[in-house]
């Protein structure tokens, strides 16, 4: 952890001796609760061009701040990262080619969190319970297995590409944004769970 500024890693009456603040290191924990601290976990960099009729959209996600896996802690964590490309009126513009946000990342209205089906990726690390089969689980003191594991280790990028139908001389308008969800939201619809997502990183742009 950074340093926290104070010059005392006690208080005086406890024996805490004034130090230089840059030696002091803070021990605060603040979780995936914590905002700046997600906020500077990855780094997220955007290349989007135009190809004829198409626009290209190659999102890099990069594990840079951390030394683990990113999403770490409980297998209920997850980054989904979603990918829209719009015409000048606002409609969708077609993906032709590129991966969606898995079947987990919840089936129905986007607008209520529901991102399954819709251009993007998603990343967690996916468990089986053994002997009921539900999956994804987060119940790991049960018998498990590991269905898939793209979570992204400390240092490494991942690159996905997107091709989108986009008329010439007609600009596309993107926005790009990495979420970080504490539970699948089909276990948080069960529990009332009233958790908000994060936004780890977001970037807009218009591609001519």
């Amino acid at each position: 952890m950074p340093p926290s500024g104070t010059t005392r890693f006690a208080v005086p009456e406890a024996g805490g001796l004034e130090r230089s603040p840059e030696t002091i290191f803070s021990h605060r924990m603040p979780g995936g609760f914590d905002e700046d601290l997600l906020q500077n976990a990855v780094s997220m960099t955007v290349d989007a061009w135009r190809e004829g009729e198409q626009v290209i959209v190659e999102v890099s996600i990069s594990n840079d701040k951390t030394g683990h896996d990113v999403p770490t802690d409980s297998p209920l964590r997850q980054l989904i990262l979603l990918v829209q490309a719009q015409d000048p009126a606002g409609k969708p513009q077609q993906l032709k080619a590129g991966p969606t946000v898995p079947e987990w990342g919840g089936v129905g209205d986007p607008a209520a969190g529901y991102y399954a089906g819709l251009t993007g990726k998603g990343y967690a690390k996916i468990l089986k319970e053994v002997w009921t089969g539900v999956s994804p689980t987060g119940a790991y003191w049960n018998p498990t297995k590991i269905v898939s594991d793209n979570r992204l280790g400390a240092f490494e990028t991942d690159m996905s590409r997107y091709v989108f139908a986009s008329p010439e001389n007609s600009p596309t308008s993107l926005s790009i944004i990495l979420i970080y969800r504490r539970a699948y939201i089909t276990l948080m619809d069960q529990k009332s769970w009233a958790v908000p997502d994060i936004i780890m990183e977001k970037e807009t742009l218009t591609v001519p």
